[in-house]
């Protein structure tokens, strides 16, 4: 009976021993199962974080090309090609019309050098008695609007 008692006491031990060795196993799994969870959402974060700024890189670049469209626009229409100057900035730029800083003698007037906004121009004066008239000198500013050439235009009577 006493052998029994040592038997029974033996396999009962080896019996804890292995339930013992069975939660450790199960403690592990549910370790590394976390482990893994934890993984799988640091991902599932970095994968939208990427989402959102390739969505924010693509606005960016729609918002960019949007403008770069307007801007090209804005230089495309005919009326805002120039700048329309003052009396006072035309007299300033040429000194009030300096004998010094006239370069010539056109059909319209005379044609005075000067600097405009940090800029060499020549600003040709419209004299009213003009004989190819205003509506030639107007299609000459016309064509040289579309030429993209920099010039200070007033129309003025002298």
């Amino acid at each position: 009976m006493h052998q029994m008692k040592v038997e029974e006491s033996k396999k009962y031990q080896e019996l804890r021993n292995a339930e013992e060795e069975a939660l450790a196993l199960v403690e592990m799994e549910k370790a590394k199962c976390r482990a893994a969870l934890e993984a799988a959402e640091a991902a599932q974060k970095i994968a939208e974080l990427e989402a959102q700024k390739r969505l924010i890189a693509e606005w960016k670049t729609k918002r960019e090309a949007e403008d770069r469209k307007k801007a090209t626009d804005a230089l495309n229409k005919n009326d805002i090609r120039y700048r329309r100057y003052s009396i006072d900035d035309i007299e300033a730029a040429t000194h009030k019309f300096d004998k010094a800083l006239k370069i010539g003698e056109g059909g319209y007037g005379p044609v005075y050098k000067a600097v405009l906004d940090h800029t060499n121009v020549a600003i040709k004066i419209l004299r009213p008695d003009a004989s190819q008239g205003r509506k030639q000198f107007q299609q000459e500013v016309n064509l040289i609007q579309q030429s993209q050439i920099v010039l200070a235009l007033k129309f003025m009577k002298l």
